[in-house]
């Protein structure tokens, strides 16, 4: 009797056990399995790509002795080579001559961001712990080269101006770019251009043709149920056999792992992932924030060609500060503008601690198969697309009619900031695969999008 009681105390609590087991592996197996995989990683805060692929200048300004230009490309990679002398500069900063509120260089090779980078994602890839360059130099919008002056380099942060000079500052390899810089074949520009009674205070390109329209298709193509379902094993990983899969009525395909990870992409080809969990606690500095954000794209999907970081900010999730850092890509040497209606971007990548909780990406690539289609198509003058869109006061025409509002006024000539060419994309509907080629004029407050072929305002924000 007492040998089967103990038999029946064996066989129940084997068959605890047994429950517990099980529910441990349906439950949590999936996770186990994928912290198993992520052990061989490398450190959050080491990028494993090139970060000087996607910080880099949107545009490239040259002015030497009488020539003057703006490069959207870098063939010589003169990008590259600052790089090395701003690690030296830094490296050495201590030892150097720093300037604050330095006056301009009169000849110079510019570097321009298109929005100001934290000098501490300079610092932090470049493994360099001081303060004081943080202090001294907090943001970067310009990276300067003096053509007149080999030993320094300058830092302007869109208010003041740093010049940084030593003997371990050495540009003349850049110098020697310049010098034999073919400027003939660059865009020209001119200067102290006047509109009415008013004069532009920045340099005017003088372009008068570009490839228009661009034929474009998306990167992503919803009805590739192969590629897309590669995409979401890619994305989940071990957990990929415990997702689900639905179709939304608009044809959107959605990917949901319990309610913790969601991959969703749209007709249009725009994808957009959620996830849920991410360990507050994790505190992070900007640089380990950013290297979180460049290690996740490069090992997923990677970068879309001539990529860069066009702006940075700080977000809540949740009650939970991090960075949310959007990034944009040029084509045919040219940035592209989306549509702010759609709220569209190229990559948009929300980072909390080190932990990426939100991504969302729009490339469209030139379509290859319509270049037959595509032509060097003549446009207006910029000059002549503010002219026509320029407010003159006048509210009624000679003829007696109501004339039509002006976005420009005269007095905002002397405010005009920028003025460049670009493509922009609608992003609208998805069977509109093309880029209409427009100048964007920006003022202090505000910018402007004209169609180069008509003139005509397209957007302002």
């Amino acid at each position: 009797m007492i040998h089967k009681k103990i038999k029946n105390i064996v066989l129940f609590v084997m068959v605890v056990v047994c429950v517990y087991l099980s529910s441990y592996v349906w439950l949590q197996l999936p996770d186990f399995i994928s912290s198993a995989d992520t052990e061989d990683n490398v450190p959050d805060d080491i990028i494993v790509a090139d970060i000087w692929e996607v910080v880099r200048p949107i545009k490239n300004i040259i002015k030497y002795k009488e020539n003057y230009t703006v490069t959207y490309t870098d063939k010589f990679d003169m990008w590259g080579k600052t790089v090395h002398i701003i690690n030296d500069a830094f490296q050495n900063y201590d030892k150097s001559s720093v300037t604050e509120s330095a006056a301009f260089p009169k000849e110079y090779l510019k570097f321009d961001f298109s929005t100001n980078i934290p000098s501490e994602i300079f610092t932090g890839h470049m493994q360099l712990e001081n303060a004081e360059i943080n202090k001294a130099v907090k943001n970067i919008k310009n990276v300067i080269v003096d053509l007149e002056n080999t030993k320094s380099l300058y830092f302007y942060d869109g208010i003041n101006t740093v010049k940084i000079e030593g003997d371990n500052i050495d540009t003349s390899e850049l110098l020697d770019i310049i010098k034999n810089f073919d400027f003939e074949s660059e865009t020209k520009y001119s200067f102290d251009q006047k509109i009415g009674d008013e004069t532009v205070q920045v340099p005017v390109p003088l372009e008068v043709s570009a490839m228009n329209p661009v034929f474009v298709q998306s990167e992503l193509d919803v009805f590739d149920t192969y590629r897309i379902n590669e995409i979401a094993k890619d994305y989940f990983k071990n957990n990929y056999d415990y997702v689900r899969k639905s179709v939304e009525v608009s044809g959107n395909l959605v990917y949901t792992y319990r309610t913790e990870k969601v991959l969703k992409i749209n007709e249009e080809g725009l994808l957009d992932f959620y996830d849920a969990v991410f360990d507050p606690s994790s505190v992070t500095d900007q640089y380990e924030s950013f290297a979180a954000a460049v290690n996740f794209t490069e090992e997923f999907l990677g970068f879309p060609k001539d990529v860069y970081l066009s702006n940075l900010e700080s977000i809540q999730h949740e009650g939970n500060y991090g960075y949310r850092y959007t990034f944009s890509y040029k084509i045919l040497e040219r940035p592209i503008l989306f549509s702010k209606v759609r709220e569209n971007t190229a990559l948009q990548i929300d980072v909390v601690g080190n932990k990426v909780v939100s991504y969302k990406r729009f490339i469209r690539n030139i379509d290859d198969s319509q270049m037959d289609k595509m032509n060097n198509t003549q446009i207006l003058p910029a000059v002549e697309v503010i002219s026509r869109n320029l407010d003159t006061g006048e509210s009624v025409t000679a003829e007696g009619t109501v004339s039509e509002i002006k976005p420009i006024k005269i007095e905002m000539i002397k405010d005009i900031n920028n003025i460049y060419l670009g493509y922009f994309d609608l992003a609208r509907i998805s069977k509109e695969q093309m880029l209409r080629v427009v100048w964007v004029i920006e003022t202090n407050n505000k910018s402007y999008i004209f169609n180069a072929t008509t003139g005509a305002l397209i957007e302002e924000w």
